[in-house]
């Protein structure tokens, strides 16, 4: 999957993150493991010469740990929509921010790939 923008691609990365196997992308186990250079941990600047990829679910593949490509704001996104979701939908779309109306289309399009992934 080709993925145009780096916010797009975070919050994607984000949203499959959610659904991965966390407990192997802890920090501390990974670095007690010596595994920040293989997975290529983000807290350590690597150069961006290698693409091999050291993380992929749903179509989405990294060529950086998850976890340190993981912003805020894409937490933040993530959280806000699924708030407005548990509360009966966010309202009229025309009037929220820009951005997290992109966020919200793009969520509404992960969730929609994931569900019929399920079937």
């Amino acid at each position: 999957m080709r993925i145009n923008g780096r916010r797009t691609k975070k919050l994607t990365v984000a949203f499959q993150f959610l659904f991965a196997n966390q407990a192997a992308w802890k920090c501390d186990t990974c670095r007690s493991q010596g595994l920040e250079k293989k997975r290529r941990c983000g807290w350590l600047n690597f150069p961006e010469e290698s693409h091999k990829t050291v993380w992929a679910r749903g179509g989405v593949a990294v060529s950086t740990c998850p976890k340190s490509l993981v912003t805020g704001d894409s937490l933040s996104f993530l959280e806000d929509y699924q708030t407005s979701k548990l509360l009966g939908g966010y309202g009229d779309v025309n009037e929220l921010p820009s951005r997290k109306a992109d966020a919200f289309v793009l969520l509404e399009q992960l969730v929609a790939k994931e569900r019929s992934n399920e079937q």
